[in-house]
């Protein structure tokens, strides 16, 4: 890497703590750095539960950025939208269909950035009403794997789907990933994705971390993640991990240019 310009983070599991708090060391740090540094969280969260943390680290000017729903929404800490992309109401009511006839026990949220699924009455009218980033469906791992394993073909064909934890299931459009959004923000920033960090802990962070010129993995991080980073982390995300991780990055960066 020639100069670090830009640190993507994921947040649970990496820049929050087990918690959902984000260390001192790391808040001081990166309120440091975030003037010389974009710092653009990436998450599979909604913009309105990642605002407070936005909030504690002094990001909310709209010259910074964050990416939602796993890439399916970016936009500048203003929130105003820079991209997004919605999911076929059809493909919606198609799994809405498929847990109903298989009598599927889950808790599952379709994200309009508003409403939960056990708030929605008739399904077909709130998605012919409202714009669908996301879904997520949790319940234990046994029957995330069983939903896996029998999704219809359309939904297939036509979502991205990934597990931030392994009682998650989370689908967005196809095409739609962490990378596909930071590489849109880094063309409009004009950034070189080799002069890029991505610190990440689950598996829909992996294609991230390969992607930038340095990916790191959290130090507990599962062992797929960790065989795709470039770094692992010595400290997990209850440590500020993130916090050390970067400031020897920066250290080194330092060191170098003498």
């Amino acid at each position: 890497m020639n100069k670090i310009e830009a640190i993507i983070l994921d947040l649970d599991g990496t820049l929050l703590d087990d918690n959902k708090k984000i260390g001192g060391k790391t808040i001081e740090y990166l309120k440091q750095i975030k003037n010389n540094v974009k710092i653009i969280p990436a998450s599979a969260r909604q913009f309105c539960t990642i605002k407070p943390y936005l909030e504690t680290l002094d990001l909310l000017e709209e010259n910074n950025y964050t990416i939602c729903f796993n890439g399916s929404l970016i936009v500048n800490n203003k929130e105003a939208e820079i991209f997004s992309s919605y999911i076929d109401k059809s493909v919606v009511i198609k799994i809405d269909d498929f847990i109903l006839d298989n009598k599927i026990d889950w808790t599952y949220y379709l994200y309009d950035n508003r409403l939960l699924r056990n708030e929605i009455s008739n399904i077909k009218e709130f998605v012919n009403e409202n714009k669908i980033y996301k879904i997520v469906g949790i319940s234990t791992p046994e029957v995330i794997n069983k939903i896996r394993s029998n999704l219809p073909k359309e939904v297939l064909d036509n979502l991205e789907i990934t597990s931030s934890e392994l009682n998650r299931i989370e689908f967005v459009n196809k095409g739609m990933t962490k990378v596909k959004a930071i590489e849109l923000l880094l063309n409009k920033l004009d950034i070189d994705k080799e002069n890029v960090v991505a610190i990440g802990d689950g598996d829909n962070d992996i294609d991230m971390i390969k992607y930038v010129g340095c990916g790191i993995a959290m130090a507990n991080s599962p062992e797929i993640v960790k065989e795709n980073a470039d770094i692992l982390t010595k400290y997990s995300n209850n440590e500020d991990g993130v916090f050390h991780a970067i400031k020897e990055l920066l250290s080194e960066e330092s060191d170098k240019n003498g």
